[in-house]
């Protein structure tokens, strides 16, 4: 018998991300020559197609606006963003992707397809389908929408 208590189911999330964001960046820092690292994810994963202003991306990744404001501009200077006025607050900027940051989403989708690939080959089909239907009910649970 092991002594060894189980990890939390945080901390095998938490390995699970950051094994996955692993993966994604090796393929991608190749491909993009660098330009996008881990940190950057936090845009684009919160990033509406229309747009959206950083103090909602921050909000949405839980970071502060500088913070978020930062990261923008690292990808403003990449040239994955740009900003502009906002159609509906004149006095407001929106976040909106360029051609090639929608090419980098489009390579970015192309490599979690392969992951998830990899580990269906590994879990089988049923596991899979399994695994997703129990982690989108981990949300529901967490989020009360359950």
């Amino acid at each position: 018998m092991s002594t060894h208590p189980q990890p939390s189911l945080l901390k095998l999330l938490t390995l699970a991300t950051k094994a996955v964001e692993a993966e994604l960046n090796d393929d991608l820092r190749v491909r993009l020559s660098g330009e996008l690292r881990p940190a950057h994810y936090a845009v684009f994963r919160y990033l509406d197609p229309a747009g959206s202003r950083v103090g909602e991306l921050a909000e949405a990744a839980g970071m502060t606006q500088q913070s978020m404001g930062e990261l923008v501009g690292q990808l403003e200077r990449a040239g994955l963003v740009y900003r502009r006025v906002d159609p509906l607050d004149g006095r407001a900027r929106q976040v909106v992707c360029t051609e090639a940051g929608r090419a980098a989403l489009g390579l970015a989708g192309e490599r979690i397809r392969r992951i998830e690939n990899r580990i269906r080959a590994d879990v089988g089909a049923a596991g899979a389908v399994e695994l997703r239907r129990l982690l989108t009910r981990v949300v529901a649970v967490l989020d009360g929408s359950a």
